[in-house]
């Protein structure tokens, strides 16, 4: 049995990323996904590289923010205003075959570059509202996490009969994800903490951790402030995931058995820190 807890979107805000590292310094979270496409990454990826436990991966976003490699480099990815198209008209878009691939890859290599400049190493990839798991993006991801020598994918299928519609479509795009992904580790079941219904407290989560196989738990820990709460979807969700990965119950319960995603060499970090 090998347990993940990872926490998504750091560079969001620096608010977001101020929880995260908190519910890495007193929670279970070992590994998190950076956002190369808000303004706020630059100096996530700094203050990471501070933590020396903390496994840092590629939250790919294709949804979100603006494209690393500049909204003239992938049109078919933006809409008029230079920024990535939101969900439901990118899958539209993927859908109808106005997404071209190339601009997918051309994306993709672009934030791991970038990323890179911040100097994270990302081997574990993951997506923005699980993106990376369409076929047709899948497909790309697959092809460059390869050539990248990417070392984790994830995968999101539940560890138990889907009980959401979610979790249903969920499980059905990792089915055909994994084709594209074969021969790139990942995990073989996945949990949102933060999606979860009925909403899940300490105990439930230390029981996952004795689940057979390779787990993650993916959550949204972080502050949240005026401007966030304005424009993000989970931003009271995000307080209520940053208390459940501290609470003492679970550190207490499932903190030493938790892994990081990969175990990759990191450079000392800078003396002092980096202040929040």
């Amino acid at each position: 049995m090998r347990l993940v807890v990872t926490a998504d979107d750091l560079g969001l805000s620096p608010a977001v990323t101020r929880g995260i590292l908190e519910a890495h310094r007193a929670g279970v979270v070992r590994s998190a996904s950076l956002l190369a496409t808000y303004p706020g990454g630059e100096e996530a990826a700094a203050l990471a590289r501070t933590e020396r436990d903390l496994e840092v991966g590629l939250h790919l976003d294709l949804v979100g923010g603006e494209p690393a490699a500049g909204a003239g480099a992938v049109p078919s990815l933006v809409g008029g205003d230079g920024r990535f198209h939101p969900l439901r008209a990118f899958a539209l878009r993927l859908g109808t075959g106005r997404i071209r691939p190339s601009d997918l890859a051309r994306e993709i290599r672009a934030q791991v570059r970038r990323v890179r400049g911040w100097g994270i190493e990302p081997c574990a990839w993951d997506s923005h509202r699980h993106t990376h798991l369409l076929p047709q993006v899948a497909r790309v991801v697959g092809a460059v996490a390869r050539e990248e020598g990417v070392r984790w994918v994830r995968r999101a299928a539940p560890p138990t009969m889907p009980r959401s519609p979610k979790a249903a479509s969920l499980a059905a795009a990792t089915a055909v994800a994994s084709f594209f992904l074969r021969g790139i580790p990942g995990n073989d079941w996945f949990v949102d903490l933060t999606s979860a219904r009925p909403a899940l407290d300490a105990a439930d989560v230390a029981l996952l951790a004795a689940h057979g196989s390779v787990g993650e738990l993916g959550a949204h820990p972080g502050h949240v402030d005026d401007a966030l709460r304005a424009r993000d979807s989970l931003a009271e969700a995000r307080e209520r995931d940053l208390a459940l990965l501290t609470d003492p119950l679970l550190v207490s319960a499932i903190r030493d058995v938790v892994q990081p995603r990969v175990v990759s060499p990191r450079p000392a970090p800078p003396a002092g820190g980096v202040p929040l």
